[in-house]
């Protein structure tokens, strides 16, 4: 199995459970929860186009994580084909990712570190699930799979491997998302109520709930295809 075979299976569990993310997301529930510093009437006319909202904010920075995750995956494949340490490739994998950027910048460095463990520790274990498939004559990411792996391994890689919240939720306190924005590109005007064009909104907890909530669907698809192709 070639590597962009492997990319190419990820990126499908990826794509499906971005999409199902953006489906998921509550601009209202993160405005209300969230916002920081405009008044009640700016948020009551914010939630009046939560359309926009949606297309010009969440989707967009839902794309950019995309496209952190999916480079960061090619590092994670670069350690697997490489005859060297994964700490060779600690620092690079960090920074090639959206989670990291949003652990909180005033957490202790013992606690930094330990976020960071755990971060590196789920992108290690990712690498050493798919090993067997970057380096199977397989093309196909599913063929490979039920070649390669047992079906136990098959239903960790998807349960365990490929979903991206744990340690988001298993260090929710340590991550601050905020997304920033300009008033006039949502309404189309900034009125005379907003002290300020520039918002700001926390929206962590409604990102977590929105992810792992469209993770456990797509990871029951894919326990289907499982059934499908071990028995």
């Amino acid at each position: 199995m070639t590597r962009e075979a492997v990319v190419e299976g990820f990126e499908y569990f990826l794509d499906e459970a971005i999409d199902a993310t953006m489906a998921e997301f509550s601009v209202s529930r993160a405005l209300r929860n969230g916002s920081r510093g405009p008044t009640g009437l700016a948020v009551d006319r914010l939630l009046g186009n939560a359309g926009a909202l949606q297309r010009r904010v969440v989707e967009p920075e839902l794309e950019a994580y995309r496209q952190q995750t999916l480079a960061q995956f090619g590092v994670v494949l670069d350690y697997v084909e490489a005859d060297a340490s994964f700490e060779t490739y600690r620092d690079e994998i960090l920074e090639a990712g959206a989670l990291a950027d949003s652990i909180r910048p005033d957490l202790s460095s013992e606690r930094r570190r330990a976020v960071e463990s755990s971060l590196l520790t789920h992108h290690r274990e990712l690498g050493e699930a798919v090993e067997p498939l970057v380096h199977s004559s397989r093309r196909d990411f599913w063929t490979a799979a039920a070649t390669e792996l047992e079906r136990a391994e098959a239903e960790r890689l998807v349960n365990e491997h490929f979903p991206f919240t744990g340690p988001l939720r298993e260090h929710r306190d340590a991550f601050e998302m905020v997304a920033g924005f300009d008033a006039a590109t949502v309404l189309g005007s900034v009125p005379r109520f907003l002290p300020a064009p520039s918002f700001e909104v926390e929206y962590t907890d409604e990102a977590i709930r929105a992810m792992y909530r469209a993770e456990q669907s797509v990871v029951r698809a894919a326990e289907r295809d499982i059934q499908e192709r071990f028995d």
